[in-house]
């Protein structure tokens, strides 16, 4: 979650010029269970929970959990577009669907 442990290992690996980690452990980042809606989300459930808008335990962040996080984030990323580039049905079936639903609505 915000601020925790992946999030900053992440930047710890991508940008630790910008991670503070003196303050990782100034505030809790314990979900305050404020707001009693289970299952739902409503607009403030983020503060109810995260007044401090910190998440998680940013102090056990490591450097080499970034890099295996990001490498993974990357991998699962290139699959994804080899996917999408790779595709050739998914837009033949587009077209038929709206050529189908263009013939109904006449």
């Amino acid at each position: 979650m915000h601020a925790g442990e992946r999030e900053t290992s992440t930047l710890l690996y991508l940008r630790p010029d910008l991670v503070k980690m003196d303050r990782a452990t100034q505030e809790s980042g314990a979900n305050q269970k404020r707001l009693s809606t289970p299952d739902l989300y409503n607009a403030i459930w983020w503060y109810a929970g995260f007044p401090n808008h910190y998440a998680g335990e940013g102090a056990k962040a490591t450097r080499e959990l970034g890099q295996v996080l990001t490498e993974a984030r990357v991998e699962a990323l290139v699959r994804a577009l080899r996917t999408v580039k790779s595709d050739t049905k998914s837009l033949e079936l587009q077209r038929e669907y709206f050529d189908r639903v263009d013939r109904v609505g006449r």
